[in-house]
């Protein structure tokens, strides 16, 4: 046994050397090694957003290398190490790594005898429509011949050529008939299918009676049962709630632990394939590249750029009054509240209190002023207006329109706020001052990473990039 598992240590040491002959270094960031598939595969997986061939290597390289300065970054921060990044990179691994430890065929060949069982005994889909009289069982016979009296009745008019809608008006509102469904062999009362399965296409029944009541059964057409591909989805899902997916796994540890040799249980033989899925499968090695690489350039990204951009407020604060000059409005702007209240002191109350106040006070400044038992004895609306905006901002501040509308549960309404022919600060134009503070920090982040990380590029595999054998 031992002289085996040597010789299939080799034979995978030669598979690796070879692989990586067929497979050479494109790359080295910081040192760690890319290889011409890792990149290939980020290249023709964003390749719908690029050009042609050449031109797409040239457009998307530098996107890449950026991408991959960030990924060093986050392990030369030990990122890595996190046991939140360790936990959600297994997960994500076992979830894909279980496509490669279950048998498909034992799954595949499962549903299809189903669909076979099934095809075997249904003839089709008979789809019928119906009017219904429920009886109990222990209804007296004057009540059951009362139904079929009724039951002929709606029968002669529709012989007479009113539809089985019409046919239900003569018969009462609360014996309504049904919508159109599908019967199937052997899945209801036999006394209903033999009539259902018996009659014509668009042919109509006499009433008859079932041990649930009467019918008038029309007869609407006929459905072929189907090809296996119009069930498989189906098929699987249930069989998948029944734990198929436990059967397929074992079968598939049973055929590893046939070819492996050597006495190996089915578990130890899940275990070892499941250590070389990224050396035997590149698309599953390319694919937890990815995922990590992606785990870590979110959390070094979110840490560098993202969260800063948008709670910096010193950064936000400087980065707006040196580009003053770049935030214009169009047309004039109201910064402040539109206010809803039931008495004039409430109003006045507010707008004062407002006017001294920042907008992100407003809210502490209603709860400390207008909260009285449990109950906010004003409402406000606000925000950096514009024309259009709120209907009671524009006929009260820019004397537009005809007002908005009023709020339930109160009379009043006034403003309180400022006209701005131009930004003031930050705040005023939030949304273009964040994306434009975010895309300064990454740049200012990528020039100090292109000098911490060194990238060296081999320029003879670069060109055989999507173009090799």
């Amino acid at each position: 046994m031992k002289r085996m598992f040597a010789v299939a240590l080799f034979v995978l040491s030669a598979i690796s050397i070879m692989a990586q002959e067929a497979n050479p270094v494109l790359m080295r960031i910081n040192g760690k090694e890319v290889r011409r598939s890792e990149f290939e595969y980020a290249l023709n997986k964003n390749n719908a957003t690029l050009g042609e061939n050449r031109k797409a290597v040239k457009e998307y390289l530098p996107m890449y290398i950026d991408f991959k300065l960030k990924v060093a970054e986050a392990e030369a921060l030990r990122l890595d190490t996190l046991s939140s990044f360790v936990e959600e990179l297994a997960n994500n691994r076992a979830q894909l790594a279980e496509s490669y430890l279950i048998d498909h065929d034992y799954i595949e060949n499962e549903a299809y005898k189903i669909y076979a069982k099934d095809s075997a005994v249904i003839d089709g889909f008979l789809k019928v429509s119906h009017i219904f009289i429920p009886l109990k069982q222990q209804d007296a016979q004057a009540v059951a011949d009362s139904v079929k009296m009724i039951m002929d009745k709606a029968y002669a008019a529709i012989e007479g050529g009113a539809t089985m809608e019409a046919a239900t008006d003569l018969i009462g509102m609360n014996r309504a008939i049904l919508q159109p469904f599908e019967v199937v062999r052997g899945q209801t009362y036999p006394e209903f299918e033999n009539v259902a399965f018996s009659l014509p296409d668009s042919a109509v029944s006499k009433p008859f009676r079932s041990p649930v009541g009467y019918h008038i059964v029309q007869r609407l057409g006929m459905r072929p049962f189907g090809q296996y591909r119009d069930y498989r989805d189906v098929i699987i899902s249930m069989l998948e709630k029944r734990g198929i997916r436990n059967v397929a796994r074992l079968m598939k540890g049973r055929q590893l632990a046939r070819e492996m040799g050597g006495g190996i249980t089915p578990e130890a033989a899940l275990a070892r394939e499941d250590s070389l899925l990224e050396t035997k499968y590149p698309e599953f090695g390319n694919l937890m590249t990815e995922y990590y690489d992606g785990l870590l350039f979110f959390e070094v990204s979110s840490r560098e750029v993202w969260d800063k951009a948008s709670s910096d407020e010193a950064g936000l604060t400087k980065f707006f009054k040196k580009n003053k000059k770049k935030y214009k409005f169009e047309t004039p702007r109201y910064r402040g509240a539109v206010i809803y209240a039931n008495s004039e002191q409430d109003i006045q109350r507010a707008k004062e209190l407002f006017a001294s106040a920042p907008q992100d006070e407003y809210r502490q400044i209603m709860k400390d002023n207008f909260y009285v038992d449990s109950v906010f004895t004003i409402r406000i609306e606000m925000g950096i207006f514009s024309i259009g905006d709120n209907g009671w901002v524009d006929k009260m501040v820019f004397g537009q329109g005809e007002g908005g509308t009023m709020k339930r549960g109160f009379t009043l309404v006034d403003v309180a706020g400022k006209v701005l022919e131009k930004p003031e600060t930050y705040k005023d134009v939030k949304g273009h001052v964040v994306n434009d503070y975010q895309k300064y920090l990454e740049e200012r982040w990528l020039k100090k990473l292109r000098k911490k990380f060194k990238v060296e590029i081999d320029e003879e595999v670069l060109k055989t990039v999507n173009n090799h054998k």
